[in-house]
């Protein structure tokens, strides 16, 4: 594919969530055409002049119309919604490294965090139950937190809880040789990283690795008092085994974002449950940035001059 700086490029567009206007208006600032799927074309047409995609849960039927797309990029920082389907084998998929959502993420989890230490979920029974009673929090240094991920997200996290004066451990399947961080790796030492911690914090994608990585063996392994927090991907927990955890107290309280199947049904047992926190996949909602329309861009000069792509998914790996 030859990259011409005036030639616009165009690509298509797919999400049940984000905003097609908004996308449309920031990419045509840096001469990219967006188009609409499926309201732009025509269902048994082929369209070659598209050579990109943008795109939140495409459904399979979508890419029929285009042969010719090159570079896929998410509207999320997982790119499961791609890698679980059909997509083009010989596209590049990317997935969206932008500091907007990073730092709504990490607002997300220091809220969370400070909601488990300040004892939260105590708070709320106590509420309901019109009862006074002053509790003590463990201060930061003792309220031991283990976070499982470690991409772009997880370091800002991590980066902003140390300097809250938080001590951290983290887990990752990635052998790794880090300075002034308790790193674990390997499913060999997933329990390791576990043992002494009040807060697990999973940031994990959602991959054939992680899927229910995290269940009751794991959070009997942490405190007497202790919390879980999962802004990663539903599917890296065993959803019955986190119910039984909260039910018996084996967990203190959990705040959840993200869940194997969303919405989350209404009749699912977690609803019912008093010591969890749940919000509707919010903890970072992607936004039209000129952040992304400029690597979007860059990708596809690099992608003509066969340079490497910024923020390329290793398919094999799922991430």
């Amino acid at each position: 594919m030859e990259y011409n700086n005036t030639k616009p490029i165009n690509i298509v567009f797919f999400s049940e969530w984000d905003s097609f206007d908004k996308w449309k208006n920031i990419l045509l600032k840096h001469n990219i055409k967006l188009y609409n799927w499926p309201d732009d074309f025509k269902k048994d047409n082929t369209y070659t002049n598209i050579t990109g995609a943008l795109v939140w849960d495409p459904p399979d039927s979508m890419w029929d119309n285009f042969p010719n797309i090159k570079i896929i990029q998410s509207l999320g920082a997982g790119v499961d919604h791609i890698l679980k389907k059909q997509f083009p084998k010989n596209a590049n998929i990317i997935k969206l490294n932008d500091p907007d959502l990073s730092n709504q993420m990490t607002e997300y989890t220091i809220m969370a965090v400070l909601m488990c230490k300040r004892k939260y979920f105590q708070y709320a029974s106590n509420i309901k139950n019109k009862e006074w009673k002053q509790l003590t929090p463990l201060d930061n240094r003792n309220f031991k937190i283990t976070i499982l991920g470690y991409g772009n997200i997880a370091k800002l996290v991590i980066k902003n809880l140390k300097n809250l004066g938080f001590n951290i451990n983290v887990w990752s399947n990635t052998k790794r040789n880090l300075k002034n961080i308790r790193y674990y790796y390997g499913k060999n030492q997933l329990h390791d990283s576990l043992k002494n911690s009040s807060c697990l914090i999973s940031l994990l994608p959602d991959t054939k690795l992680t899927k229910n990585i995290i269940g009751l063996e794991e959070f009997k392994l942490l405190n007497d008092e202790s919390y879980f927090i999962n802004i990663g991907r539903g599917n890296t927990v065993n959803q019955k085994e986190l119910i039984y955890a909260l039910k018996n107290t084996i967990l203190t309280g959990a705040i959840i974002d993200v869940f194997q199947k969303e919405p989350l049904n209404k009749y699912n047992e977690l609803w019912k449950l008093e010591n969890i926190f749940i919000t509707p996949h919010i903890a970072g909602i992607t936004n039209a940035t000129n952040h992304v329309a400029k690597l979007l861009k860059k990708n596809f000069k690099n992608f003509s001059e066969n340079k490497k792509l910024k923020n390329k998914v290793d398919t094999t790996k799922g991430y």
